[in-house]
C-alpha cells in the first residue's frame, strides 16, 4: 500500500511542476492504464443488469420486489453521486483530485461483492432476505459512485488534446466492450449451468465474488497509479448546493447528451437484463443465451475502429443516430420471430442489432469530454465531477429503469421464474403461460423502440462538430495563458456562434 501510494505522489507531484497544458500527448502506457479502469465501468454493470435479477429470483424474491430493490437504490444514488462530483472536484492532495477514490474503491470492490452475493434461498424470512439484499445493493452503489464519478472525470483532466482524448476513449471502449462480453456472457453461462443444476448456487457465487471482483479491483489500482491529472486545478472550492448540483444542466449541449445516453443505455439494459429469460422461454432457442448475446456483442465491437475513423470526417452526434434505424428494424425482428421457425436465422438479426446500437452505445462518451470544455466556457471554471456525477446517476438509473420495467411486466403478465429449492438447493423450473412468454417479448421490445426514438430525436438538435470542439479546447487553452488576442477573425466569429447556439 505504502509503495502505491508513494506512486501516486510521486506523479502527481511531477505534474504540478510542469506547466499545464491542453495539448498534452498522452504515452501509450497511460493511455491502456486509464482504459483498464474501464473494466469496472462496462463490466460491473452488464453484470448486474444480466444475472443479478436472475439470482434473486433464484434466492426466493420476486421480480417485483427485485425491481423495488433497484428502484430504492436509486434514491440512494441520487444523493451520492452529485456529493461525490461536488467532493472529488473539492479534494486536494498530493496524489490529485480523482486517483485516490479510484484506488480506494478498488480496494473496496470485492467487499461490495461478497455482500451482493450472499446466498440466502434457505432464509424463510423473506423481507428479512429483502432488507440483506437491498442493503447489498446500496453499498455495491456506493462503491460504484466513489470509483466511477472521479473516473468519468479523470479523462477530462489528463488532457485537453481532441485528438488525444478521441484515442484514449477508443482504447477505453475496446476494454470496456470486452469487460462488457466477460461480464454479460460468463454469468449466462453459469445460469445456464444453475438451470442445469451442474453448478451449485454457492459455487456461481464465489465465483461472482472473487472472480469478477479481482478482474474488476486489479485495474482500478492500475489505473490510480499510472495515470496523471494535468490540466489546472481552480483555486476555489465548490460547496455543494442544488443550485450547484444542477449546474451544469444550464449547459444546452449537456441536457441533451444526458438524454441521449440515458435512453440509449437504458435500451441496452433492458435487452441485456431480459436476454437470458427471452432466449429461453420467449424464443425457445436450442443454444444458449451466451451466443445470441455475444453475437450481438461481437457485431456491436467489430465498429469501433470504423466509428473511429469516420469520426475524422463525420460528427460524433451524426455517428450516435446513424444505425438506430436498423437497430429498430432488429428488435422487431427478434422480438416478432416465432418460436417455431430456425432459430439459427436469429443469429445475423442478433448482429443487425449490434451493428445498430454501436453508434449510440459508443458515441456519449467520446462527446462528453467535449462538452465538459463546453462547460468551462460558459463557467469559467473547470468542475468536471459535477458533470461526471450527472452522467454516473444516469448510467446507473438506465439499469434501475431496466430491471424496474423488466420486473413489473414479468410480475403481471404472470411469468414464474427458477428458483432454489431451500430442501435440495437445486434449481426448480415452473411452466410458463402464453401471457408470460407475451410479455417476455414486449417488455423488450416496445421500450426500447420508445426510448431509442427519443435518443435519436435529442440528437438531431445537438449543435457539435470536430471544429467546434477543437475551437473551443484552442481558445480555452488561449484564455489560460492571456493570449486570446491570437484568435482570427473567423475563429472569433465561429467563437460567438458556438455562444449562441450552445451556450
Amino acid at each position: 500500500m505504502e509503495n502505491n501510494e508513494e506512486v501516486l505522489a510521486e506523479s502527481n507531484e511531477e505534474v504540478l511542476a510542469a506547466t499545464p497544458s491542453y495539448d498534452v500527448k498522452i504515452s501509450l502506457k497511460e493511455r491502456f492504464s486509464f482504459a483498464l479502469g474501464d473494466f469496472f465501468g462496462g463490466g460491473a454493470g452488464s453484470l448486474v443488469t444480466t444475472v443479478y435479477v436472475v439470482y434473486l429470483a433464484l434466492n426466493g424474491l420476486s421480480p417485483g420486489l427485485a425491481a423495488s430493490i433497484a428502484m430504492v437504490a436509486k434514491i440512494w444514488d441520487a444523493i451520492t453521486d452529485p456529493l461525490m462530483g461536488v467532493l472529488s472536484d473539492n479534494t486536494r492532495t498530493r496524489f490529485g483530485r480523482r486517483r485516490p477514490y479510484i484506488f480506494a474503491g478498488g480496494l473496496l470492490v470485492i467487499l461490495s461483492f461478497a455482500l451482493m452475493f450472499l446466498p440466502l434461498y434457505g432464509m424463510n424470512n423473506m423481507w428479512g432476505k429483502y432488507v440483506i439484499y437491498l442493503l447489498a445493493y446500496l453499498a455495491f452503489s456506493t462503491v460504484s459512485t466513489v470509483i466511477s464519478v472521479p473516473y468519468s472525470a479523470l479523462l477530462t483532466e489528463m488532457t485537453g488534446s481532441h485528438e488525444e482524448r478521441n484515442k484514449i476513449t477508443t482504447l477505453r471502449l475496446v476494454v470496456s466492450m470486452v469487460s462488457a462480453a466477460v461480464s454479460a456472457g460468463v454469468p449466462i453461462l453459469l445460469v445456464e449451468s444453475l438451470r442445469s443444476n451442474s453448478v451449485s448456487i454457492q459455487m456461481f457465487s464465489i465465483l461472482m465474488i472473487f472472480g469478477f471482483g479481482i478482474l474488476y479491483a486489479v485495474p482500478l489500482i492500475i489505473t490510480a497509479v499510472n495515470t496523471k491529472e494535468r490540466l489546472p486545478v481552480p483555486k476555489e472550492k465548490s460547496k455543494f448546493s442544488i443550485r450547484e448540483f444542477v449546474k451544469p444542466l444550464k449547459l444546452k449541449p449537456f441536457v441533451r447528451l444526458v438524454l441521449m445516453y440515458l435512453t440509449a443505455f437504458v435500451c441496452m439494459d433492458l435487452i441485456t437484463t431480459n436476454i437470458v429469460y427471452m432466449a429461453n422461454y420467449g424464443l425457445s432457442v436450442s443454444y444458449t443465451a451466451f451466443i445470441l448475446l455475444a453475437v450481438i456483442m461481437v457485431s456491436y465491437a467489430l465498429t469501433i475502429p470504423l466509428h473511429h475513423k469516420l469520426m475524422k470526417t463525420r460528427s460524433k452526434v451524426f455517428l450516435f443516430r446513424a444505425g438506430i434505424p436498423l437497430y429498430i428494424a432488429g428488435i422487431i425482428f427478434l422480438c416478432l420471430y416465432p418460436a417455431n421457425w430456425n432459430d439459427w436465422f436469429l443469429l445475423p438479426i442478433a448482429a443487425a442489432i449490434g451493428v445498430g446500437m454501436s453508434g449510440c452505445q459508443l458515441m456519449p462518451w467520446y462527446i462528453f469530454p467535449d462538452i465538459v470544455d463546453l462547460g468551462e466556457l460558459k463557467f469559467n471554471e473547470r468542475n468536471a465531477g459535477s458533470f461526471s456525477g450527472i452522467m454516473t446517476f444516469i448510467r446507473k438509473s438506465t439499469a434501475a429503469i431496466a430491471i424496474g420495467i423488466s420486473g413489473w411486466v414479468l410480475e403481471l403478465s404472470g411469468f414464474i421464474p427458477p428458483v432454489t429449492d431451500p430442501a435440495t438447493g437445486l434449481t426448480v423450473e415452473s411452466p410458463q403461460t402464453a401471457g408470460a412468454v407475451l410479455g417476455l417479448r414486449l417488455v423488450i421490445m416496445i421500450p426500447v423502440i420508445f426510448f431509442i426514438t427519443i435518443a435519436f430525436f435529442s440528437s438531431l438538435k445537438m449543435k457539435l462538430s470536430p471544429e467546434r470542439s477543437k475551437l473551443v479546447a484552442r481558445v480555452l487553452d488561449l484564455k489560460k495563458r492571456d493570449a486570446e488576442s491570437e484568435l482570427t477573425e473567423e475563429e472569433v466569429a465561429e467563437l460567438e456562434n458556438i455562444k449562441k447556439e450552445c451556450l
